[in-house]
C-alpha cells in the first residue's frame, strides 16, 4: 500500500504528534509506503487565493503553487489516507480545512458530468484511494460529541470518502476528554492506533 498521512497541530510536543509518529512507524514496520504532509511544519498557506477561486475549475489541471501541485500528486498516487488532528471547535483545524479547499479540486478530487436538463452530476476522480482513516482528539466526552455534532469527522468520513472509490473503506479512531486523559490512558491509545495500523489493509481486509 501507498499511504499518504496528513497531519494538522502546531505544536512538535503535541501527543497529536506523538500519534503521527506511531501512525507513520507502525505503517511503514508494516511494510507500506508512506508519504507525510505535516501540515503546520511545512507553513502550508490555507487561504485560497483570488487565482485560484477564479480558476477553481481549470486549476486542478495544472496548478500554479507547487506545494499544492505537489500534494495533488500525492493525492493521485495514494490509495490510503490517514488525516491525524485534534478535534477544535467540532471540526477541523482551519489548516486542514484549507488544505482540503485548496488540494480536493474539480479534475482532482470529483469531476462534472453534465446531465438532463443542463444540470451537472459530480463523479468521483480519487479512484485510486480505497481506505481512509482518520485519527482524532476531543476534549469533550463521547456524548457530548454526539450531541453537539462532529464536523470534522462528518467531512471526512462522508465528503471525502464521496470522492474516493465507490467501495472505499473508513475507520475512525478517537480518544475523548484528551484534556484529562492519564498517561495511561493515552498510552493505550497510542497502542491502539499502532495495532490497527499494523494491520491496515485496503478494501477493509486485515491480514491473517
Amino acid at each position: 500500500m501507498r499511504c499518504l498521512v496528513v497531519h494538522a497541530h502546531p505544536d512538535p510536543a503535541s501527543f497529536s504528534t506523538a500519534l503521527r509518529e506511531v501512525a507513520v512507524t507502525a505503517l511503514e514496520r508494516a511494510g507500506h509506503r508512506v508519504d507525510l504532509i505535516d501540515l503546520y511544519g511545512i507553513g502550508f498557506d490555507p487561504c485560497l487565493s483570488e487565482r485560484e477561486h477564479v480558476d477553481y475549475f481549470s486549476i486542478g489541471r495544472e496548478h500554479p503553487d507547487p506545494v499544492v501541485a505537489a500534494h495533488i500528486e500525492l493525492l493521485r498516487a495514494t490509495d490510503t489516507i490517514i488525516f491525524v488532528y485534534p478535534t477544535w471547535w467540532s471540526g477541523l483545524p482551519a489548516v486542514l480545512k484549507g488544505w482540503l479547499d485548496r488540494t480536493f479540486l474539480p479534475e482532482v478530487a470529483f469531476a462534472l458530468a453534465p446531465r438532463a436538463g443542463g444540470k451537472q452530476v459530480v463523479t468521483p476522480a480519487l479512484v485510486n484511494v480505497t481506505r481512509i482513516v482518520g485519527i482524532t482528539t476531543y476534549g469533550s466526552s463521547r456524548a457530548e460529541v454526539a450531541l453537539l455534532g462532529d464536523g470534522g469527522r462528518r467531512t471526512i468520513t462522508r465528503t471525502v470518502r464521496l470522492v474516493c472509490a465507490r467501495r472505499c473503506r473508513t475507520d475512525w479512531l478517537a480518544l475523548h476528554r484528551l484534556d484529562t486523559a492519564s498517561d495511561e490512558v493515552r498510552a493505550r491509545f497510542l497502542d491502539r492506533v499502532d495495532a490497527e495500523l499494523t494491520m491496515l489493509e485496503p478494501w477493509g481486509r486485515r491480514r491473517a
